[in-house]
């Protein structure tokens, strides 16, 4: 299955009084899906074919380090929605997903679940 992550209020809390610092959890989460997952970034620290997230965890999660080379980068244009590949089992880790966005997820996704 494949994985795509946000980073800003799903790995990093984006509150703004924790804004920045590691969301409860997060290490667990994602030792958990690259070792069972193929995992892809689908943030706007990797779009537009530029890729900031090892920088931008670096300074706020280092210990996610060991993980980052196994989440490969998307490259997506207006929409997230761009870079998930419909014909593959995927889930999305999205603290903000748009109105476009959630009417692509309904017109191409048949089944929906949680794991």
């Amino acid at each position: 299955m494949n994985i795509y992550l946000d980073i800003d209020g799903v790995l990093l809390q984006d509150s703004l009084a924790l804004s920045g610092r590691p969301a409860n959890h997060a290490l667990d989460l994602l030792q958990k899906l690259t070792s069972s997952h193929t995992c892809y970034w689908l943030t706007t620290h990797c779009h537009g074919g530029e890729n900031h997230v090892s920088e931008y965890l670096a300074k706020r999660f280092p210990e996610s380090i060991i993980y980052l080379d196994k989440i490969l980068p998307t490259d997506w244009g207006t929409w997230k929605t761009d870079a998930i590949d419909f014909s593959q089992d995927f889930r999305w880790l999205d603290d903000d997903v748009y109105e476009e966005e959630l009417e692509e997820l309904a017109s191409t996704t048949v089944e929906t679940s949680s794991f």
